[in-house]
This record gives structure tokens, sequence and C-alpha cells, in this order.
């Protein structure tokens, strides 16, 4: 796994094309190439399938806002931030501040009990 500099250059935090809330932060990472990071579900099918929040997205939203370094999401576009890269074809599931050792591992955050 390598650490690599990255710089966001756009964002979306919303509801997808099936109605799923979700994040994705898309990244030029030093090197040469480019990804999108997230798209985990910040919420959930309930009864009579309407879309329910869940409380830890907040938490989510809150912890990738200070791992950057930011105060809202608009500000993350143009922001410096490190990626952990397995390779070509994987998901980057990490990102982390510039200049800190703060980092907010997804797959973590979003399994943790």
């Amino acid at each position: 796994m390598d650490i690599k500099n990255a710089k966001i250059t756009s964002t979306f935090l919303g509801r997808e094309e099936h109605g799923i809330f979700t994040f994705s932060i898309f990244v030029d990472i030093a090197g040469g190439s480019c990804c999108g990071i997230g798209n985990y579900a910040l919420d959930y099918c309930g009864e009579n399938n309407e879309r329910v929040f869940r409380a830890k997205s907040a938490e989510a939203i809150s912890q990738i806002l200070d791992v950057v370094g930011v105060k809202s999401w608009e500000e993350l576009k143009g922001k410096y931030i490190r990626v952990k890269d397995e390779g070509w074809g994987s998901t980057i599931k990490a990102i982390g501040n510039l200049m800190s050792e703060k980092w907010i591992d997804f797959d973590e955050f979003f399994n943790r009990k």
C-alpha cells in the first residue's frame, strides 16, 4: 500500500440515481491517476421502501471535514489530502490530512458497531 498526495477536484453529497443518500470525493492523485472515493450508503431502506437516514452518517461527514481541515462540505474542492492507495483497480478506502496524522478509514468506520 502506498500513501499518495491527492487534490480534491469535486464532490457529491446527495441522492444518487436510485435514491440512495451518499457522498463521493473525486481526486487527482499524484502520479497521474484520478478516482472517486466514497459511495457508501448514508441511509437504508426502511418499511414501505422509504429511505431512512442513519445518525452515524452525520458523524462520517463531520469526520471527513475534520480530516481535511474544513468547516463545510463546499470547502472540500481544491484541498489537498493523502490517500491510501493499494494499486491499480483497488478501492481507496482511507483519506488523511496532508500535514497531520488524521485519517478516516471508511470501511473501518462503517463496519464499526
